[in-house]
């Protein structure tokens, strides 16, 4: 694809994960903080127990579970627009270092996987609860989540990489 497409791709995606991150944290965070004023949604933290999944849960009742699970839809498509903002970067700004670029699509790639596994978990907990206490589920969800922030790391620094390399070019 020509750089222009690309861009194009990516200011979609852009555009997008823009109009789902006003949707998700201007109209569906504050209706989840009203349940519980100390919210903080688990895919957004590093490290979480589940306990500390289950206690937040508890704190939000069946009508903010049911909230929490409409939030992970909308966290999906940001995932996906957000990945089209990742691979035009990538393919924008280090075309040139072939090896890098493709080393950043696959962390973009899995970073998404990761995201979308994440998010299938903590909504089957969500939904399962307070009937079934699903641990290994929500473990599983934890463990998604810490790889989708390390795989966004990896792709950060590649992508400084990559500009440092440009940078020693010139």
């Amino acid at each position: 694809m020509s750089p222009a497409m690309w861009t194009a791709a990516g200011a979609v995606g852009a555009a997008v994960a823009a109009l789902l991150g006003w949707h998700m944290h201007r109209r569906q965070m504050p209706a989840l903080r009203a349940l519980d004023a100390g919210f903080q949604c688990p895919d957004m933290r590093f490290r979480y127990t589940p306990q500390e999944l289950f206690d937040g849960l508890e704190r939000l009742g069946a009508g903010g579970r049911a909230l929490l699970g409409r939030f992970w839809w909308a966290d999906a498509g940001l995932s996906v627009a957000l990945l089209a903002v990742l691979l035009a970067a990538a393919h924008n700004s280090v075309a040139a270092f072939a090896p890098l670029r493709v080393g950043m699509d696959a962390a973009a790639c899995l970073r998404t996987l990761a995201d979308l596994l994440e998010n299938a978990l903590l909504a089957g907990v969500a939904r399962a609860y307070p009937g079934l206490r699903r641990t290994g589920m929500a473990r599983g969800a934890a463990a998604a989540t810490a790889l989708k922030w390390c795989l966004t790391g990896l792709w950060v620094a590649g992508l400084f990489g990559g500009l440092v390399l440009r940078a020693a070019r010139l």
